[in-house]
This record gives C-alpha cells, structure tokens and sequence, in this order.
C-alpha cells in the first residue's frame, strides 16, 4: 500500500489553520534534517511550552536509518494538560469531564520490519471507564521506529492517533513520537491537526503537549498471531496514490470540481477509487500534510448506518433470506412489545427510518426529514450509557405517528440502534447466546473482503463486557476499508466467488435510471434527495435525455461515500456543519468527474 506521505493535493487550508502553522512553523526554525525532528533534549526533557509544529518533525528524516532494537512493551502514558486552540472550548467541560486534558492511557506495541503496531486498533477506554478526569479514549494505528544519527543511541518511534469518545462519533486526529533504549522510554510528544466534525465539542481545535511516560513488558503469548494479523492488513490494503498519478493519467481537465462547492476548508480529505486504485486528494492538517493519512481511522458518524447496519442486515438476509427484512422489532425486543407504536415495526422499517416513531410534527407534504431528530429527549438517549438504558430511553420518549411504519422517512439514530439490538438477538436466537452481531460482521463479511481490523464505539456496561456496537455511528475505518465495503456493494454484494450479502437488495439500490426511496424534503441543485436502506440517494443529469440516480452513505459533517455507475466510488470526509445550501452533501462534483472517466450513459 502506498504512503499517502508521499502525495499531493489542491486542497486549500482554512485561514485559522493558516495563522496557526505560520505561528508555529515561523518560530521552529527547521531549515535542515536534523531541525526537521523534534530533539533529544526536548523529549528527555520534564518541561515543554511549544505548540503545533511540522508533522515531518514525527516521521523518520532524510538521515534516518534502521532502530537500534525492535520495541515491545507498553507505554504508560500520564494525564496530562494540553496545549490548545482555542484556549478554551466551548463548553469547557462535558459530562463532568475535561476535554483539555490528554488521557492516561496505556499502549502496547510491537515492531514488524520496521513498523511500530498496536496491539489493539479498537478503541482504548479511559474516560468510558470512568479513569481520570479526561474525556477522552483513545484509538492508535501502526507507524514506525528508526534511529538518527545524533540521537545518543536511542531508537525512535512515532504513530498515528485519534483521540474519541465513546458515546460520539469524531475523530480528533494527531501524531506522537517517543524515544526508547534499553527498557527506559522518553516522554511522548503529540499533536493533534485535524478533525472531522464534532458535536459535542463545538469547536474546531488543534492541539499540542509532552506527556511523561513510563515503559512496562507485555505478555508475547499472542505475538505471532498479531503478526500475522498485521502483515494480512498489509497484504489486503486497496493500493492508495496521489491525486496527480490520476490527473497524469487522464488528464487534469478532467479531474476539475471533484469537490464541487464545498468549502475547502472543511474537507479532511477526498479521492476516487477508479480501475483497482484510490486516488486521494491531499490529507492537509495544521501541520502539513497528515503522514501515514493511509493507516489512520476517522470518525464517519453516520456513515456507520450503511457501511456496518446495513451491511450487517444483508448478511443476515443472504445467510437466513429475505423473511428477515419482514422480522418485526418487538419479537426480538421484548421490551418494545409494550409501547403500541412499536407492535408492527419490521427490520425493513427500521433500516429505512420508516417506523412511525418520533417527536416531531405530522407535517409529511413536504417531508422533513429532520422534523423531530434533534429534540428535547435526544440526549437522555445519547449519554445513556449501557444497552438496556438505551432500549429504555428510545422506547419511552419516542412518538407514536399517525401514520404508522413503512410511510414517511424521519431522521432517528435510535431506530438504527434498535435494529441493531434486534439484529444480535435474532442472531444469538440462531446461533447461540455467544453469537454477536459485530463479530459475524467482522468474520463473515469484513475478513473475507480483507478488513482485518474493524474498531466501533460500543455501549458501555457495568459489569465490563465489550457492550452492543452503537450502528447508528462510531464507527473508525481506513479509507482502504470504506474502499473495500464499497467494492462489495458494487460487485452486488459478491467478493471472489463468496456470495456475501443479498444480492437483489443490492441491485434494487445501485446506481439506475429509475428514482427509489422515501422523500427526506432536503434539496439539491439536481432535485431533492429519497432515503433508502441506510443511503441517500440523489441524481445526475449525464446527458439532455438520461439522468441516473445513485446511493451514498453520508454522515455528520460531510462524510459521504458516493457508489456511482461503472464501479466508481468518491470519498470525502470533512468537518463541515449543515449549510443552507446543502453543501455539505452535495456529490455533483464527483459525479461529474467519474462521469467524464467512464460513462453513465451509454
């Protein structure tokens, strides 16, 4: 897999993050190799008051050679205040907690020719766990050690982060570097440089510190295993190269206004998966270009709803058929046999957000879609923290419409949750009381397509369990992994000659010339957006006499991925708010691209 380190991009910087790094990089003077890195002294030091600097300054320079010694063990990191900007969020705490502070956290790595690798890519507990004041967990992915040659023998070693929080669905992403000899480990120097979009910390920020940490030995009785697991996730990575490779090979021209009219800003990253290969465009930050932007997992937010929900119901559909869009909710959940409006909803209902259950208006001609999703009882849902408090709080606040399941689209993440509760339970009616609806997602569908690694945000319970995966969001792929599950649903839902999901859904939501879905009342230039399965489907007019409606999974912010005809797929993530002019989830961009590459209409 390529680099992403190693390519270009058009994307322009919003002009805070353009102060930012002229603030900070002005003052680094880091003009040769050596100043490119951050010091020995620095890391060995007790103190620091610098700021965001050059993510260069995390990788290995241009001196760099081999480590000195391979590294395995943990790092035992100490909760510790972090430089910020802004100085002060808004709001400054949340749920008793401090958003300012970087967790205590304790990671164990290996080394694999070079690369450090985590033991674990899913999420690291802490403020979930009630540890500390910090309201942060943590997510880290594989980087590298080597050595240079002024460092007094010591090895170097940096990675990719993103800090989270369990009940959301952003990703705060950075990069840390520490040195290691002999059992001893420097401090941890971090910075965090990009996001995607936030919501309960309203602000964007950056952010910068030095942690003191501490090493301890792990057990390596799961060390080969890990291995193998990683060096699979090497093997299996869809090919990643820059935006210019593409522009070269067909022409710039043709590449024009992939973005369309989102602010540029706002964009994390985009490209375009054309003829076997991504073509990203840049993975700008506050501190240059996002090394290792290949490895790293973002937060999609509701993109979940399609990548994980939906794909999950197909599996089911293709392992036990089609009766199991009709399943009703209420058989599965017991609980929500008591509330009336819930006695006829289906699986099919619920994927479709059709179930009659909500809190606003009974306003349908024009539908609004988020009439309702946001309202008063909204985060007494949200917080809650284990399952059954979340089963309890959807079903005793949600509305009854009078217009009952299958009819009007309406916005709800607790309809995606419930779905999902009900998908385990049938699964576990089944397959036994240890089936769970996550793992067969990961063994059965993910695995086969080559995602070895699949961290989501879960409900969290008293008694320590892994909890029941959020599905409405949480969860933090790689762009090869949104790759992978959108090759899966362009192949029909068939990878090699494994039949993996229910292939006539699939074909009933693929790009075609024939309109499909609910009405959501939100409007585009090209005409208002339906509501299918978990996608949102809009059109594009390819010619005077053929226009083609495709689906694309979209969440909070602008994270989309658009399925578009002849296997072509667009990817954007951003951490932009909504915009009156819908902007945000506007794809006319990339359709007119992937339309000038191959064809929609023939």
């Amino acid at each position: 897999m390529a680099n992403e380190s190693d390519s270009r991009g058009g994307i322009s910087w919003h002009p805070a993050v353009l102060i930012l790094c002229a603030l900070t990089l002005a003052g680094a003077h880091r003009t040769t190799a050596a100043a490119q890195r951050i010091g020995t002294a620095e890391l060995l030091s007790s103190t620091w008051s610098g700021g965001v600097t050059a993510n260069s300054a995390f990788t290995p320079g241009s001196d760099a050679v081999a480590e000195h010694a391979p590294f395995l063990g943990t790092l035992r990191l100490t909760e510790t205040e972090m430089t910020t900007k802004p100085a002060v969020f808004s709001p400054p705490s949340v749920l008793g907690r401090d958003p300012h502070l970087f967790p205590g956290v304790a990671i164990s790595f290996f080394t694999d020719k070079g690369d450090l690798v985590p033991f674990t890519q899913d999420v690291i507990r802490y403020a979930s766990n009630n540890q500390g004041r910090s309201y942060w967990d943590v997510i880290v992915q594989p980087g590298r050690v080597w050595s240079q040659p002024d460092d007094g023998g010591w090895s170097r070693a940096g990675f990719p982060f993103a800090l989270v929080n369990s009940i959301e669905g952003e990703t705060h992403n950075g990069l840390a570097t520490f040195l290691y000899k002999d059992g001893r480990v420097s401090n941890l120097r971090f910075q965090i440089v990009q996001q995607t979009a936030p919501f309960y910390i309203k602000d964007d920020f950056v952010a910068a510190g030095l942690v003191s940490a501490t090493f301890a030995t792990v057990a390596t009785d799961q060390l080969s295993s890990l291995k193998r697991g990683y060096e699979a996730d090497l093997a299996d990575g869809v090919p990643i190269a820059s935006w210019d490779e593409l522009a070269a090979k067909v022409s710039g021209a043709k590449l024009a206004n992939f973005d369309g009219p989102m602010r540029a800003g706002d964009i994390v990253l985009s490209g375009l998966d054309y003829q076997g290969t991504f073509y990203l465009k840049g993975c700008q930050s506050a501190g240059g270009r996002l090394p290792w932007c290949d490895r790293a997992r973002f937060g999609v937010w509701s993109a979940t709803k399609a990548l994980a929900n939906e794909t999950a119901l197909l599996r089911l559909a293709e392992k036990y058929g089609p009766a199991v869009f009709d399943m009703r909710i209420a058989d599965y959940v017991p609980e929500a046999a008591r509330y009336r409006g819930w006695h006829n909803v289906r699986f099919e209902d619920a994927i479709n957000m059709t179930t009659g259950i909500g809190n606003g208006s009974t306003k349908r001609e024009p539908n609004d879609t988020s009439d309702g999703y946001l309202d008063a009882s909204y985060s007494r849902w949200y917080e809650a923290r284990s399952t059954q408090e979340k089963v309890a709080a959807l079903l005793t606040d949600g509305g009854v419409y009078p217009w009952g399941p299958g009819q009007v689209t309406r916005y709800r993440d607790q309809d995606m949750f419930i779905l999902g509760v009900a998908m385990d339970r049938f699964l576990k009616s089944k397959e036994g009381p240890t089936a769970n609806i996550w793992s067969m997602l990961q063994r059965e569908v993910f695995a086969p397509i080559g995602i070895h690694q699949a961290p989501t945000n879960r409900t969290i319970e008293a008694d320590g369990s892994d909890g029941h995966p959020l599905m409405a969001y949480g969860y933090y792929p790689t762009i090869s992994d949104m790759v992978l599950i959108a090759r899966l649903y362009q192949n029909d839902g068939k990878h090699g000659d494994q039949q993996l999901l229910y292939a006539p859904r699939i074909r009933e939501l693929l790009a075609g010339p024939n309109p499909r879905g609910f009405p959501t009342g939100e409007k585009l230039p090209v005409g208002e957006t339906t509501y299918i399965n978990a996608f949102w489907v809009t059109s594009y007019v390819a010619s005077h006499d053929c226009r083609v409606f495709y689906p694309r999974m979209i969440g909070w912010g602008g994270n989309i991925v658009a399925l578009m005809p002849g296997g072509l797929t667009g990817i954007r993530l951003a951490k932009s708010g909504e915009t009156a002019d819908n902007s945000e989830v506007d794809t006319s961009g990339m359709a007119q691209v992937a339309n000038s590459l191959s064809r929609f209409c023939h």
